[in-house]
């Protein structure tokens, strides 16, 4: 694994037994709380997993006037990044944190109050505390003592991907319809998606151009080089494109995740070790847009490359499907889209997947620090991808399908 970020072993001082003790009794509506001995800080996350905030756990012992036993919980804590770097850069100005409470306070509880009242469970971690002042924190229920898993690696078969697929759907129509009767949910926009320079993002369009200059001495890419040779420099345009919102009358804009890949995903597993149920977590980069953003993420980003060479079309399919079932039992009474206007949404937003190819399916066969997205970002080193045989393999088996779908014109 990679190394920890200074500021991912030391908490802040405030981050202390008093200000739990606090945060327990106010969650629990109970004056009488008392800890039962000293709250322990640990990393909340293997070293470099988590870019755009630092994260410890700890297990909360505590009595009250109200049981007879001692208590517990246990918490995740989610702060800014404090030590200078990648993940620094990208929660400044990013708006990245008040997305994230904004989801966990107001958006994802008026999802889940829908869905209940049809009968339909989305499961996302208990937000326990949020504030801004006097210290930025978010404090979760960490569900990991109730067998919840972090998903490690890549989701290797069709029917383990389904719990994801229907979450997924199940979020896109919950959020298409609160948007029409009581949620103006249109204004979460992440900017450095759509902002010129592409703020932080930035790294990754340098990460494309020289992909571009890389495969002009590949033998045998020679007719997708020239392709590559024109796209380089117009990534941030093209990306631009891909996350504005569709405008009334061409296509139609669901609130996305947006950070859609296999590490932000809890799951719990059968006895065999597979995969039976699964949970999103990480809302911090939720934007309203193309439905396309999520679903070419779940065919490119959280099942490995044989899965979705086998079953694209029917991951589509099955979100799909789900999509329209959860809109039909939430009594959503305007038009529904229809799976070609999906369809349309994949090619019209297609360069997101040309974008995943050459960019991010490289940190799938990589092992990431903190310090390979430090470096990328002040132009040190090249693609950690080029050295690497099992890259270079999925982006030849993959260039042929994106030329044909016209996506590197």
């Amino acid at each position: 694994m990679g190394q920890h970020n200074a500021d991912e072993l030391q908490a802040p001082s405030w981050l202390n037994n008093q200000f739990l003790l606090e945060v327990i009794r106010k969650a629990q509506n109970d004056q009488s709380l008392t800890l039962c001995h000293g709250c322990k800080l640990r990393p909340g996350t293997n070293a470099g997993d988590h870019y755009a905030s630092i994260m410890f756990r700890t297990t909360v012992h505590y009595r009250s006037a109200r049981y007879h036993k001692e208590q517990a919980i246990s918490l995740i804590m989610k702060l800014p990044a404090q030590a200078d770097g990648f993940k620094k850069d990208l929660l400044e100005g990013n708006d990245l944190f008040e997305t994230e409470m904004r989801m966990y306070s107001e958006v994802l509880p008026a999802m889940s109050k829908a869905l209940k009242e049809v009968g339909e469970h989305l499961e996302v971690p208990r937000l326990i505390h949020a504030s801004h002042k006097p210290h930025t924190i978010i404090i979760l229920e960490d569900v990991s003592p109730k067998a919840w898993l972090t998903g490690r690696e890549l989701i290797t078969s069709f029917e383990e991907a389904l719990p994801t697929i229907r979450n997924v759907a199940k979020f896109h129509a919950a959020s298409y319809f609160l948007n029409q009767s009581s949620v103006d949910l249109s204004k979460n926009c992440i900017d450095m998606f759509t902002k010129a320079d592409g703020g932080a993002f930035s790294i990754f369009y340098k990460g494309f151009d020289a992909f571009c200059d890389a495969v002009q001495g590949w033998v045998g890419c020679e007719k997708f080089a020239a392709k590559f040779k024109n796209l380089k420099g117009t990534t941030h345009k093209k990306i631009q494109q891909v996350y504005t919102a569709n405008a009334k009358d061409s296509g139609y804009n669901v609130l996305n995740h947006a950070d859609l890949h296999w590490k932000n995903l809890l799951h719990k597993k059968s006895p065999n070790g597979r995969i039976k149920d699964s949970m999103l977590i990480d809302y911090q980069c939720c934007h309203w847009g193309s439905p396309a953003i999520d679903v070419i993420s779940l065919v490119d980003l959280v099942v490995d490359h044989e899965t979705k060479k086998t079953y694209r079309k029917e991951i589509i399919y099955e979100y799909y499907q789900h999509f329209v079932l959860i809109l039909n039992k939430l009594g959503f009474l305007g038009s529904v889209p229809t799976l070609a206007d999906l369809h349309m949404e994949l090619l019209k937003k297609g360069f997101l997947e040309v974008f995943h190819v050459v960019v991010f399916e490289q940190f799938k066969h990589v092992q990431l620090t903190e310090n390979t997205f430090d470096d990328l970002s002040k132009g040190r080193g090249e693609n950690p991808g080029f050295g690497n045989e099992s890259y270079l393999e999925v982006v030849r088996a993959e260039m042929p399908s994106l030329m044909y779908k016209g996506l590197l014109d």
